[in-house]
């Protein structure tokens, strides 16, 4: 495994060779599709690392600028939670067939259920600065972290992803783990697993959304029992009078209760979710028509705008 003495203390240009020592905490078989750079030809220019800080939670930061066009790629050993941080820049890069294009402050998690190609597009000139995480199943159930509903069924399908809005403590966690530090080695090593930590907790709030404060015991179960009830309603014909009276309720008092909980109506509510399942059809190789239709878009092009807004990826990626 590479772990180098000085954690961020890499040469200004970074060779080939360097970069494949460094991912080899990831994968034994780095490769440059068509011709490959000499082993000491440099790359990147800027600093970067990858380093295992306990089993089955892995860091990898960079801040790096590409030297050349390429494309190259990589199987992943261990299967687990990614948690991608761009703070600045942008970055091309997908896991199988899951292709990601980032730009500044924006997030992702992404699930991988079992072992996956990675592979990055290079772009002469394009600079990143992006913060990395992994973690294992077995590293989540053994660090006692608790499960719910939501983070258990994301974890359990390969590809799942989920976009996210990092917030300003993020943002800083990311620069301080891509800054260079001058504790000694052991407590650079505690203070950077903290640091991971923390913005794990951050990112993964995301998937399991705290309740909205001031929400009693029968607004909770009224909540569950509408989100149940949109999930398998179709997407045309629904009238709120039959939403209201199906959860004890009426119009005006469930759009507030939505408003209140979720930050949008009813009908957008509805709207998310139908997003949500034309992810998981797309997934499963429909076509991008079907996945439309699915969402209730009858343009294309609509959707497109939607699902990138929503996941930041295009539809027929």
């Amino acid at each position: 495994m590479y772990a180098p003495d000085h954690f961020f203390a890499p040469p200004e240009h970074i060779t080939r060779a360097q970069l494949e020592a460094s991912a080899r905490l990831f994968s034994n078989d780095y490769q440059f599709a068509g011709r490959a750079p000499a082993p000491e030809q440099p790359v990147l220019c800027g600093h970067f690392n990858s380093l295992c800080l306990r089993p089955g939670l892995m860091l990898h930061a960079a801040q790096v600028r590409d030297l050349c066009d390429a494309h190259t790629h990589n199987p992943l050993r261990d299967a687990g939670l990614k948690i991608i941080l761009l703070l600045d820049g942008a970055t091309d890069v997908a896991f199988g067939p899951r292709r990601l294009a980032l730009s500044a402050r924006q997030g992702m998690l992404l699930n991988l259920a079992e072992p996956e190609m990675f592979s990055r597009r290079w772009q002469r000139g394009r600079h990143e600065a992006k913060v990395s995480l992994t973690l294992t199943r077995a590293w989540l159930q053994d660090s006692g972290a608790e499960l719910g509903a939501a983070l258990a069924g994301f974890a359990g399908r390969h590809l799942a992803s989920q976009p996210w809005t990092p917030c300003p403590r993020a943002q800083q966690l990311a620069r301080s783990l891509l800054a260079p530090s001058a504790a000694s080695a052991g407590l650079r090593r505690l203070h950077l697993e903290s640091q991971c930590l923390e913005l794990a907790a951050l990112a993964l709030g995301a998937l399991t959304p705290a309740p909205a404060p001031g929400l009693n015991a029968a607004e909770r179960r009224r909540l569950a029992q509408l989100d149940a009830l949109l999930r398998e309603a179709p997407l045309e014909g629904l009238s709120m009078a039959e939403l209201a009276r199906a959860v004890a309720s009426n119009p005006t008092s469930l759009q507030a209760l939505a408003r209140r909980a979720w930050g949008m109506s009813v009908f957008e509510r509805l709207r998310a979710l139908r997003l949500e399942q034309a992810h998981a059809l797309l997934r499963q190789g429909a076509s991008v028509a079907a996945a439309a239709e699915l969402a209730g878009y009858s343009a294309a092009s609509n959707f497109a705008t939607a699902f990138r807004r929503r996941y930041g990826l295009s539809p027929s990626l």
